[in-house]
């Protein structure tokens, strides 16, 4: 079965005032997660952030309207993202848990 695919959005970083606006967001930390269908408890992520700029003119969303949807599209549409990839690299770490060719041992000493 196939793996499942989600953002997270860790945290938003707004300047306080710019011009006429208020809370216009600049800086967008996420995690993207894969959870293995066949067992929820097998989950792979990675995170990063991503500069955003509002333009003015355009559209305008007040922070207290913003909903997760709103910000996933500026993700997705961000060239500093590349979701192809990303899902490559979890689906490989998640074979890597299903599979593991590596065993750790974390040392009880000091």
């Amino acid at each position: 079965m196939a793996n499942t695919y989600e953002w997270r959005i860790d945290k938003m970083t707004a300047k306080i005032q710019e011009g006429e606006l208020q809370n216009v967001i600049f800086q967008i930390s996420w995690t993207y997660l894969a959870r293995y269908s066949e067992d929820k408890n097998i989950v792979a992520s990675t995170s990063g952030f991503i500069n955003v700029k509002y333009n003015e003119g355009e559209p305008f969303i007040p922070y207290e309207d913003l909903t997760k949807e709103d910000v996933v599209s500026w993700l997705e549409a961000s060239e500093d993202i590349n979701i192809e990839n990303m899902q490559e690299n979890l689906n490989k770490q998640i074979d890597e848990k299903k599979n593991p060719v590596d065993e750790y041992f974390y040392p009880m000493w000091d």
